[in-house]
């Protein structure tokens, strides 16, 4: 799949609704705006439900939308967009106190969804790029790098692995530098 900037993205979204670029989009950003809403405190039940209604706002406001770098960045209103669509619902839903009840709604949101879009944010790159950088690596890097984000040991490592340890950091700093460069990357064309 060819990769565009954000901004190109976005473009070709607003003026043709081309729907190589609307799948593109959700391909991109539909797993973050899942991880937005699950930090909302929305029942797991109901998670994918207001995933979709933001998906369709998102659809429905883009062409009118005029992304400003200088005004925020762009996942800050995919967040907004989310936390409207949860208000939204627990707003309807509290008119009726009874369904409240049974359903257990949250009664209130994080109010800094800023913050929370931030720190969803660099956990989402985070995995996606891994995913892109992985393939690419040896099988001892790749080995010795999931070992050490789980957090097993050098000597573990090193025994597991029949390595010398110093073979070991060599690798995590080999991986660290294309995890860096890689999260540059993404965050240039997404962030």
């Amino acid at each position: 799949m060819e990769n565009y900037t954000r901004q190109t993205l976005l473009q070709k979204i607003k003026s043709t609704q081309d729907e190589d670029s609307w799948n593109e989009f959700i391909e991109i950003y539909r797993p973050y705006i899942y991880v937005i809403i699950k930090n909302l405190g929305v029942r797991p039940v109901e998670i994918e439900d207001h995933v979709q209604s933001t998906l369709v706002i998102c659809w429905q406001k883009l062409p009118d939308f005029n992304y400003d770098p200088d005004k925020g960045r762009f996942r800050y209103w995919l967040s907004r967009i989310a936390k409207f669509t949860v208000n939204n619902h627990i707003r309807k839903h509290s008119r009726r106190s009874e369904l409240d009840k049974k359903l257990e709604l949250p009664t209130s949101l994080p109010p800094d969804i800023e913050a929370i879009s931030d720190r969803e944010w660099k956990v989402f790159i985070s995995k996606k790029a891994w995913q892109n950088i992985k393939d690419g690596l040896s099988e001892n890097s790749r080995l010795c790098f999931e070992a050490l984000m789980k957090g097993e040991s050098f000597d573990i490592i090193a025994e597991r692995l029949s390595i010398p340890k110093n073979t070991i950091s060599v690798n995590k700093k080999r991986v660290e530098e294309k995890m860096f460069k890689e999260i540059q990357r993404l965050q240039r064309e997404i962030g």
